[in-house]
């Protein structure tokens, strides 16, 4: 992102993201779990299984988010963001076209997929994931006491590199619109 203030960008975060926690409410929370189970075709996932990959990242950066922002050297906050190019890179990477659509695919690490790794599945996926929602929306309102682009975190996939927060912030609110967006696609073809 060009340089935008501190509260409006933390603000589109969070409507993003109270958005995404709207549309679960609203669409999945009262599925049966053969609705949240079924896949629309060999290899796609179902909508319990795109949760599961999201909660799969809330898992890793929740607590990553939590202990940089409580640690960090650089708690006095600025007025305003702007996105370190490998950053924009990473998040534009998941981030929606302007029409809801996917530019361009991406293949699930096995880590992170829930068709190859077992350890992923959970009983509530949604529930989980509501969950993790406020989560994220308390740890958003939190990031805007701190230096967003001093404090850095690791990435999941390569923890060596390391992205700002604030570019790991709209990275991870980014990702989760993406999927939440693949699996309203899946219940569309339940009803």
């Amino acid at each position: 992102m060009k340089r935008v203030a501190v509260d409006v960008f933390i603000k589109k975060l969070s409507m993003l993201t109270a958005g995404m926690t709207t549309e679960v409410n609203d669409n999945f929370l009262s599925l049966t779990k053969e609705q949240l189970n079924f896949s629309p075709y060999e290899g796609a996932w179902s909508i319990a299984e795109c949760l599961e990959h999201v909660n799969a990242y809330y898992r890793y950066y929740i607590p990553v988010f939590r202990g940089k922002i409580a640690n960090t050297l650089y708690n006095q906050p600025t007025e305003t963001f702007t996105s370190s190019p490998m950053g924009r890179a990473v998040y534009l990477s998941v981030k929606l076209g302007k029409v809801q659509n996917v530019k361009r695919k991406l293949k699930a690490r096995k880590e992170y997929n829930p068709i190859f790794n077992s350890s992923l599945k959970s009983e509530n996926p949604v529930d989980d994931y509501l969950e993790f929602q406020a989560q994220f929306t308390k740890l958003l309102k939190e990031s805007e006491q701190i230096d967003l682009r001093k404090t850095k975190c690791p990435l999941s996939l390569r923890p060596v590199v390391k992205l700002n927060l604030g570019d790991a912030l709209a990275f991870i609110a980014f990702h989760n619109e993406r999927h939440i967006c693949q699996a309203k696609k899946v219940f569309k073809k339940i009803k």
